[in-house]
């Protein structure tokens, strides 16, 4: 009887040895999953918004009217997470801009600033979906500029935009 017995807990070894990694893979996972649904959030700044702002008028005529172009203003962050632009537009002078709802022919993006000393880049992205003018479907159209700012005193001052992909 023993012989049998020792064989028994043997075999009950074996069977749990080789399924608690799979009980740990799957915990990890699962925490992973988890972790995954609470990635951070990071606002703009008060000189990111300041400089969306300032491209946002130069360039897309925005002021105490929305452009007519939804914003898209939420970006995933390297490493996980998203970058939000969610600025007090009334704040900064300007109307609240538009929804992709509101507006889901034509968009436009500001990406997040990136900051050398007093100076500042960011990417204006435009983009008008296909549509049919004269019963004619015209492509889709994308352009991309860079676009230059440069801090004076407490101020972000827009210097220029560079044309860097249309279609």
């Amino acid at each position: 009887m023993r012989p049998k017995l020792i064989a028994f807990v043997l075999s009950l070894l074996a069977m749990v040895a080789t399924e608690v990694p799979t009980w740990a893979a799957e915990a990890d996972a699962a925490s992973k999953d988890v972790t995954s649904l609470m990635q951070p959030v990071e606002r703009a700044s008060a000189d990111d918004c300041a400089i969306i702002v300032a491209v946002g008028r130069n360039r897309m005529n925005w002021g105490t009217a929305p452009p007519d172009y939804a914003y898209y203003r939420e970006f995933d962050r390297d490493g996980g997470g998203t970058y939000l632009e969610d600025c007090s537009w009334k704040q900064l002078g300007v109307a609240k801009p538009l929804t992709k709802v509101q507006q889901p022919e034509k968009g436009f993006s500001i990406t997040r600033p990136r900051y050398a000393g007093a100076s500042a880049t960011v990417e204006l992205q435009i983009f008008i979906s296909e549509q049919i003018v004269d019963g004619k479907r015209t492509p889709p159209f994308i352009s991309v500029e860079t676009c230059s700012l440069e801090r004076q005193g407490d101020r972000w001052q827009f210097r220029e935009c560079k044309l860097r992909l249309i279609t």
